[in-house]
């Protein structure tokens, strides 16, 4: 696995403190000795995949950016000018360990809120146009050279153009411009209007940041809530009067129904347990495949005898809360949760952290049989993965 580390001058706290979900800043040389981590040519070559996600933008009339989704031929590249267009490709971390590798980079922050990394390659002068995400976004510069110029927070309300696909901002006013080379990175909060431009042939990596939006969470929880729902428990009137007007509903009535709703909205102890499994999911499930022949506890233990290593399958998220209260901890797990006592809280965090298992850390895990017990299932279920 290929080292990377960040530059001794990136402080986490301070990033943190100041800038994170605050307000833009470029980092010069955030990583150090930066190379690139897929060619230009492999990037194609995953767009003519029909199960990865890909999209091509084309500015061939100025200010008037074209949308076409993936997959996409040798053919559809062999058309194209030699400026004025950005291939985009989805979740690239997922099939390459050497961009998987990127995301250790920003362990200073719970690694569930890493959404995938996204690669885009861009001719110059390519680009998306201005627009700006609800998402914290760390946009790192790879092969090339890359213009940025930031402008004001957007909201909701913000005017895209009339027709457009990729949401662009109808109109846009810098207010900072950066040129980012080679292992340099800019960091864009949620909202914040951005817009990169390719100045030679450009390699960025966008490494973005789940953050479920207030709709999503009052559905997923909702969901949650509704299995367990009884269906005798129904809206009640038996203070009912005489009508004088028929049709009305008396606000008054409703009160008590809405009280129920409050009350089920209210448990936090659900809404955390339905969180971890919620940001636990994997963004492509498909890709948690079980073994066609499951290990026994036996076949495991001698497994591990052997001195294997175990990977973190890319497409499997792994999370954890300390739960208050009741001395437990919550492991979440491609939406499924186990409860341990707290006591095996170190070892949930470094079975989170690690991408890789080593010898030394599975025999240390196994001591305990129930942690022994869950990497078993976890490597049958397709959550860990032996190597190639």
């Amino acid at each position: 696995m290929k080292s990377l580390q960040l530059s001794q001058d990136f402080n986490a706290d301070d990033f943190l403190k100041h800038y994170w979900q605050k307000k833009p800043v470029l980092f010069s040389g955030l990583i150090n000795n930066f190379t690139d981590a897929i060619s230009a040519e492999e990037l194609a070559g995953l767009a003519c995949e029909d199960f990865i996600e890909s999209r091509l933008v084309t500015e061939f009339d100025k200010g008037n950016w074209q949308l076409r989704s993936g997959p996409f031929t040798e053919t559809d590249f062999s058309k194209l000018p030699d400026s004025n267009w950005t291939l985009l490709v989805q979740a690239v971390d997922q099939w390459f360990e050497e961009v998987a590798d990127i995301k250790t980079l920003f362990d200073f922050i719970p690694n569930w809120r890493i959404e995938d990394i996204m690669i885009s390659y861009a001719t110059p002068g390519g680009g998306v146009g201005p627009h700006f995400d609800y998402y914290d976004v760390f946009l790192i510069q790879g092969l090339g050279r890359r213009k940025w110029q930031v402008g004001a927070p957007c909201s909701a309300a913000s005017k895209l153009k009339a027709g457009s696909e990729l949401g662009t901002l109808q109109s846009f006013e810098a207010t900072e411009q950066f040129q980012l080379n080679p292992g340099d990175a800019l960091y864009i909060p949620p909202r914040f209007a951005h817009w990169g431009t390719a100045e030679t042939e450009s390699l960025c990596y966008s490494v973005g940041f789940r953050a479920p939006s207030v709709a999503e969470m009052i559905e997923g929880f909702s969901d949650f809530l509704i299995k367990e729902q009884d269906p005798g428990l129904r809206y009640q009137d038996g203070d009912l009067s005489a009508i004088n007007r028929s049709g009305e509903i008396e606000a008054a009535l409703l009160d008590s129904s809405f009280q129920m709703l409050a009350e089920r909205f209210q448990q936090k102890q659900k809404f955390i347990n339905w969180f971890g499994c919620y940001v636990s999911q994997p963004k492509y499930p498909e890709l948690v495949q079980s073994l066609e022949t499951p290990l026994s506890a036996k076949e495991f233990a001698m497994l591990l005898e052997t001195g294997v290593v175990l990977q973190r399958n890319p497409s499997s998220r792994f999370a954890f809360i300390e739960s208050q209260g009741n001395s437990s901890v919550l492991l979440f797990i491609d939406g499924a949760t186990v409860k341990f006592a707290l006591e095996h809280i170190e070892n949930i965090s470094l079975l989170c952290a690690a991408l890789e298992l080593d010898a030394s850390i599975l025999a240390e895990l196994s001591l305990n049989p129930d942690m022994a017990e869950l990497l078993r299932r976890l490597l049958n279920q397709g959550s860990l993965l032996l190597p190639e």
